[in-house]
């Protein structure tokens, strides 16, 4: 075979629909040196991925451009069942019908990778599943058959890029735009900010055009009533809603679109011409194609939070209302994004509250550190503290050494809790301990003893400690247990008081000390 012949043979299974084995391929070779060129050629085409078989020794390949089509035709099923999400399994039996023998167990991952690269798929939030953020946003278009089919024709393998599909975005932008007149043009881009990345007021519009502002709006109105009404080839609505998967394929499938990118006018506009409902995430600053407004749940910024929100914690709340199809690296980001505005709003609402007290702008350093402390609605370390009060008040900069300094004066309600470095306000209901650990611990010993004869449980004086302090470090009421001087272990978990014969300072090694803690941590020093 000559170098015609090999391009001719690859040329034949570039067009294959399915899997091929490389023997399938080297059947074409009439001698060894023409089956290693052949193969050569086979792994250094760009039209071809390479499959792995687990320790399988044969090789698989498929065309890319098949590969492509048949996650668009995936895309399209999902979207006539409005299903947007499936398990690996199911994603892996339903790529099994790309082989001429066998099943996968699991999707081969070379093919994930290219239909991720696509944003034809990618990993959910919920480990072992995959969302569809194509297929999901096709569910909303007029004629998804037709916008994949016009998707499909414009894929090469050698051209199938993401900048590719970004400039075909942007050519049947401009397509779909052309059906307009210049006037229609003209307005419609500058009320949607796809001019100068702003949108214009009808009255700078008018300004610009010299009507009033009432013929920009009839203008307007007059575009979106024919947007709908154009029977001519491929209407305005086929080509924006071609133009919006494109930008979505572009974007890796990425449904979210930060409100400081200059993207988000051209995706908002698209979106608003083919009826794929869009929102912004109240205070976020982000907006979703693919939900409406009413779905988005509200969060309460101003007010204090009953719990500690986790990134873990709201992205499951959003995965689980099954309204969202986003990946799982854009639902960590908005979830990312939500705690960081529920901070911010709990911050200025703090500074309001403590505005409001104290009626003026200029605080004393007590003030300032107080305003820091109650910010955090819960107990804080005075690191923390001082990362706070130097973020509220960056021309009043201090050291964490005169925070804490400030912090043990204990004015404007600050109290020490107990707790290394640790202080709460006491209209949180906090107090001052009155006593030390462990005074505490022994005196809970001593009473316990006294009433029952027998040796006092660990588990019993963490629960008495528990009535007495809102928060103890579990490691500092081992210690204080442990090591205390005026109590004796008994066993492996319960402790009596010491007579005042046995009551002496016992020094402990730093490696004992360790040993107790490790223990502890292990449940050997609990029951």
């Amino acid at each position: 075979m000559d170098r015609n012949q090999i391009a001719h043979t690859l040329d034949i299974f570039a067009q294959y629909p399915r899997c091929f084995a490389l023997e399938e391929l080297l059947n074409f070779a009439d001698s060894d040196s023409t089956n290693k060129i052949l193969r050569s050629a086979l792994l250094a085409d760009p039209r071809f991925v390479q499959l792995s078989e687990g320790n399988s020794t044969e090789r698989y390949f498929i065309p890319k451009k098949s590969l492509f089509q048949w996650f668009c035709q995936l895309s399209l099923r999902l979207a006539a069942a409005k299903q947007a999400r499936l398990s690996k399994r199911k994603v892996a039996m339903l790529m099994s019908s790309l082989r001429t023998d066998g099943r996968w167990d699991i999707p081969p991952a070379r093919c994930i990778e290219l239909a991720q690269h696509f944003g034809f798929i990618g990993p959910a939030w919920v480990a072992d599943q995959y969302v569809f953020p194509v297929a999901h946003i096709l569910s909303f278009t007029q004629d998804p058959t037709k916008v994949a089919s016009i998707v499909m024709e414009n894929f090469t393998a050698e051209g199938g890029t993401h900048r590719a599909f970004e400039q075909l975005a942007q050519e049947l932008t401009q397509d779909g735009l052309s059906k307009f007149t210049g006037r229609q043009r003209y307005i419609i881009q500058a009320r949607e900010g796809l001019l100068t990345g702003r949108r214009m007021t009808l009255q700078r519009v008018g300004d610009r055009l010299g009507v009033t502002r009432e013929r920009v709006r009839q203008i307007e109105v007059q575009f979106w009533e024919k947007l709908h009404h154009d029977p001519r080839g491929r209407s305005p609505t086929l080509l924006f809603s071609t133009a919006l998967i494109c930008h979505i394929i572009s974007k890796q499938g990425s449904l979210i679109i930060l409100q400081t990118s200059t993207e988000i006018f051209l995706a908002s506009f698209l979106a608003k011409c083919t009826g794929v409902p869009q929102a912004e995430f109240p205070y976020a600053g982000i907006l979703i194609l693919g939900v409406p407004q009413a779905d988005i749940p509200e969060y309460e910024l101003n007010g204090p939070l009953r719990t500690r929100l986790s990134v873990d914690f709201i992205a499951t709340r959003l995965e689980s209302n099954g309204l969202f199809c986003l990946l799982g690296g854009d639902l960590k980001a908005l979830a990312e994004n939500i705690i960081e505005c529920i901070q911010v709003g709990q911050i200025l609402n703090q500074i309001l509250l403590v505005y409001a007290q104290f009626r003026r702008k200029d605080f004393t350093k007590e003030e300032r550190v107080y305003l820091a402390l109650r910010t955090s609605r819960a107990p804080a370390h005075y690191s923390e503290v001082t990362e706070v009060h130097n973020f509220l008040f960056p021309n009043h900069p201090s050291s964490e050494r005169n925070i804490h300094a400030v912090l043990n004066r204990e004015k404007y309600g600050v109290v020490w809790i107990g707790i290394k470095g640790t202080f709460a306000l006491k209209e949180w209901g906090y107090e001052h301990p009155s006593t030390t650990l462990f005074d505490a611990v022994t005196e809970i010993v001593e009473q316990r003893h006294k009433v029952t004869a027998q040796p006092v449980p660990f588990a019993v004086i963490a629960a008495e400690i528990g009535k007495r302090r809102r928060l103890v470090n579990p490691n500092s009421l081992v210690l204080a247990t442990q090591c205390n001087p005026k109590v004796r272990r008994i066993g492996k978990n319960s402790f009596v008081p010491k007579e005042p014969s046995e009551e002496m300072q016992e020094e402990i090694s730093a490696e004992e000390l360790d040993r107790i803690l490790r223990e502890f941590e292990k449940g050997e020093a609990t029951p």
